[in-house]
């Protein structure tokens, strides 16, 4: 059973069911919202007759080839598995995410999913008011008793990314191009540049953001401004604006790394490799604990120890050896505990260290 409400209808839908519920703002974006019955109203034997129920709030919409399709796929993903109901709102705004959060709590959501670490406030922020709900911030930085975040190892992908940059470089001048500025994001950042000066003590790295993950414009406009300035190697994180950057970085014959999904066949004379995070694999790991009742409200991350999740994605030809043999070593110290990363922040300043 399929059911598509725009967030006007939306609002009447859970009003009508739950006279308690709690109004969504209306605004622009005119956010989509979906339900899907993937089973019945059973579920295994030994378990609660009740059927499993997941909702997940996305920041942009599932068709953007990254972040938010990998999020409302791994979603689909675990319902399917878990026989269970899913929906989601697309383009959720900041100033919407306590009100949508809450909304799928009061309707009885098992499972709520805020995906970004822009959710963190607000997950903490309704938590204690729904007890009986479990609420889960992808790529966060939050836990407590009803709630968790879970990352794929940003650290090990994005350090990895940097080393990749850090040889490949001519200009020995790198960025890191993301949209929105908090800790997940910063710490990725961080990580590139790490890696980047790991094997280049000369290069100097640029981190820089557009205001928007999704904006195609403002996404080129940004990677066109750094390849002016002698960046020659982009790492970005976005999502419906990542095309435009990988695009621009081939057009303008430099080099991009990819992120979240494997992007070589996107740009693929400037994509070098990609930090392939499955967070949709991530999001129906912790749904899998919540549905056994086996969650704990911690942080997960899950590393490149776990390659179906979290990994480097195909190498460009273009790479010479000795660089594909110093990634490969990179990651074997990775695997075998020699090489491992601490978030070591300091007040508002976002650091990471190697341990």
């Amino acid at each position: 059973m399929t059911k598509k409400f725009n967030r006007r209808s939306f609002i009447g839908y859970i009003s009508a069911t739950l006279a308690t519920s709690l109004f969504l703002k209306a605004c622009g974006d005119s956010p989509s919202t979906i339900t899907e019955n993937n089973g019945n109203n059973s579920t295994d034997s030994g378990s609660s007759s009740e059927t499993f129920k997941i909702a997940i709030a996305l920041p942009g919409v599932i068709t953007d080839g990254g972040w938010n399709q990998s999020g409302y796929e791994g979603v689909k993903k675990a319902a399917e598995k878990l026989n269970a109901e899913m929906i989601y709102v697309e383009n959720v705004a900041q100033p919407d995410q306590t009100e949508t959060l809450s909304d799928f709590a009061r309707k009885g959501y098992d499972l709520v999913v805020g995906h970004g670490g822009q959710f963190d406030a607000a997950i903490q922020q309704v938590a204690s008011q729904f007890p009986d709900t479990f609420f889960l911030g992808v790529n966060g930085n939050i836990a407590g008793e009803n709630y968790a975040s879970v990352t794929t190892n940003y650290f090990q992908v994005g350090y990895l990314a940097g080393v990749v940059a850090g040889l490949m470089t001519k200009t020995n001048k790198v960025a890191y191009l993301t949209g929105l500025s908090f800790k997940g994001t910063n710490l990725q950042g961080r990580a590139f540049e790490l890696g980047a000066k790991s094997v280049n003590s000369s290069v100097e790295v640029v981190i820089s953001y557009t205001g928007d993950f999704n904006d195609i414009a403002k996404g080129k406009e940004a990677a066109l401004a750094l390849i002016s300035t002698g960046v020659d190697v982009i790492y970005h994180l976005l999502d419906n604006a990542a095309p435009a950057v990988l695009q621009t970085a081939q057009e303008k014959g430099i080099y991009a790394v990819g992120n979240t999904t494997d992007q070589l066949d996107i740009a693929p004379k400037a994509v070098l490799t990609s930090a392939v995070q499955d967070v949709g694999g991530a999001i129906a790991y912790v749904a899998n604990l919540v549905k056994n009742n086996q969650v704990k409200g911690e942080k997960y991350i899950l590393g490149i120890d776990n390659p179906e999740i979290t990994k480097l994605g195909r190498l460009n030809d273009v790479l010479p050896e000795k660089v594909k043999q110093k990634v490969e070593e990179t990651q074997q110290e990775m695997l075998a505990g020699k090489l491992k990363f601490a978030d070591c922040s300091e007040g508002s300043q976002e650091k990471v260290c190697i341990k």
